[in-house]
């Protein structure tokens, strides 16, 4: 029977632990120093919340320019068709009816 998916990646998780622990090199164990984050390693510049909010202040808002797509003109046009057949069946039974 095949094992379970579970089982698979515990022995997968135990075959690296044994490797992590027979790799101690000095380049390895130089590397894990390295990779320690500390305190003085562990800094971040922030920005004061008074500079950021009046940056988004001072930029002006501008309206969008509209952009004519080709979306937009083949919707148009099948508008107009259709209001102006709507418009000429109208005349139509206008006349056919007899509408005086």
């Amino acid at each position: 029977m095949s094992e379970t998916r579970l089982e698979k990646y515990k022995k997968y998780r135990q075959s690296l632990n044994e490797f992590k622990s027979i790799n101690n090199e000095p380049e390895s164990v130089k590397y894990r120093d390295n990779s320690i984050v500390s305190d003085k390693m562990n800094t971040t510049s922030t920005l004061p919340l008074e500079e950021v909010l009046g940056k988004v202040e001072e930029t002006p808002e501008e309206e969008p320019k509209r952009i004519f797509t080709k979306k937009f003109f083949i919707i148009a046009a099948i508008a107009l068709v259709g209001l102006a057949l709507i418009a000429g069946i109208i005349i139509f039974a206008i006349y056919a009816f007899g509408g005086q």
